[in-house]
């Protein structure tokens, strides 16, 4: 009793869906306390490998993307919601224990860093998109208005102690060990899948029996671990069939291109200024600390009653125009400060408001465009952005346009991304009032 009026103070859930909510918070904390335990080794193999090498990283890491999207298109297919999800995190925890045999070396080999830095970015990519596309099959509409923004808290609160692990040890453990850590902590997840695919959904159950169904308990278990019929392509050719779809798209591809030109002239600003790799990676781990511990205020006080506040349509457009009005900032003051300050903004404001409204768009969607269009779009579709303002960055340097310019571009990028959430939020209310609760 206790701790469910403690809950109920943060968050509006049921009795019988207390359970299955603190075991996805604590499915979200053990992935993204694994990634962030690692990330800010990533970006300073950024740094060291030389900042204008990036942009070709974020290319490999697009082609790398789009080779292995048909494979996963074929694993959903063949495998169990259950054993395609613990597969995929089985998978990166192994990768993250044999790059620690790379990395436990006097000297690192520029192509393991670089090869680790493409890593990093395939899995953010795929374990967060799988995790929210496992959300959506696991809670219904009603629920995911309701419980989406506490579930992202529970995986802000692993990424406020990945961070803190990281730096913590490595001064005197260094890196080989953290990536240890990682796997280990990235293989306890699976226990959290599989009772998440054994809990049968109250309200499901309620809305099976409602239709006549005599073993909804059963058939609501069997929805969520059954395989997705389809072909390796299915992703792409959803998107293209679907104008819901490609507007999410669209969202997607201007929001990565913005912030991409904004992380890569901070990273070139720290390269200039800071020359130890460890200072440069606790300064990194620093950022992400201060990033998540905003966003877990924002999600425990804020998202949730935004969204019954205001709507959904502006709680979506909400990130994109304080973002720009950070771009016009940048190209009045293009200094670090400023670069830092509208990083953890940016970020603070995307894992604790933007996200779990952005997730909230696939709950309309069928559970195939769920799992392979929304992987599609979450990596080859994001990855994409970012390659493609990765490129533009490499020739605005070759014709000498920096600092303030790029801030312009970044902000006529910002009022196209605002354009664009107006109208996605607008066809997300259309589509929600003519489709039955």
């Amino acid at each position: 009793m206790k701790l469910s009026a403690t809950l109920s103070k943060l968050v509006t859930v049921k009795a019988d869906e207390i359970k299955a909510l603190l075991i996805s918070c604590a499915y979200f904390f053990l992935v993204l306390c694994a990634y962030y335990i690692i990330r800010p080794i990533r970006d300073e193999m950024v740094v060291a490998n030389g900042v204008a090498n990036i942009q070709w990283l974020i290319l490999l890491t697009l082609l790398v993307l789009i080779a292995i999207t048909p494979v996963f298109g074929w694993v959903t297919s063949k495998f169990k919601t259950r054993e395609f999800m613990a597969y995929c995190s089985l998978f990166f925890a192994s990768h993250l224990v044999i790059f620690y045999f790379f990395f436990d070396v006097e000297q690192r080999s520029p192509l393991i860093t670089r090869a680790f830095y493409i890593w990093v970015n395939v899995f953010n990519m795929f374990i967060v998109s799988l995790f929210w596309s496992f959300m959506n099959d696991v809670y219904n509409r009603a629920q995911s208005k309701r419980l989406f923004a506490f579930i992202a808290a529970g995986g802000t609160s692993g990424a406020i102690c990945g961070p803190i692990v990281t730096t913590s040890l490595v001064s005197t453990v260094g890196l080989a060990p953290l990536l240890l850590i990682s796997a280990f902590v990235l293989a306890s997840s699976v226990i959290c899948i599989h009772w998440l695919v054994n809990w049968k959904n109250p309200r499901q159950l309620d809305q099976a029996h409602e239709s006549g169904q005599n073993s909804a308990s059963s058939q609501s278990v069997a929805v969520k671990n059954a395989p997705i019929k389809g072909g390796p392509l299915d992703g792409f050719l959803l998107v293209i069939k679907s104008p819901y779809l490609a507007a999410i798209c669209l969202f997607i591809l201007l929001y990565a291109m913005s912030i991409t030109l904004v992380q890569i002239q901070q990273a070139s600003i720290i390269e200039a200024t800071i020359d130890d790799p460890n200072q440069r990676t606790r300064l990194f781990s620093s950022i992400d600390l201060a990033v998540n511990v905003l966003a877990l205020l924002f999600q425990l006080f804020l998202t949730s009653r935004l969204i019954n506040g205001i709507g959904f349509k502006l709680t979506l457009m909400l990130v994109p125009i304080g973002i720009t009005l950070g771009f016009a900032l940048m190209a009045i003051s293009p200094m670090l400060a400023v670069f830092i300050g509208v990083e953890v903004f940016r970020r603070a404001g995307d894992y604790s408001i933007m996200k779990p409204a952005r997730e909230m768009l696939f709950n309309l969607v069928s559970r195939a465009e769920k799992y392979k269009a929304k992987n599609f779009i979450d990596t080859a579709v994001l990855r994409g952005g970012n390659a493609l303002s990765a490129v533009a960055y490499g020739g605005a340097q070759s014709l000498g346009v920096l600092g303030a310019s790029l801030a312009f571009v970044s902000l006529g990028l910002g009022i196209a991304w605002v354009s664009v959430a107006f109208w996605l939020g607008r066809q997300f209310e259309e589509k929600r009032s003519s489709q039955p609760h």
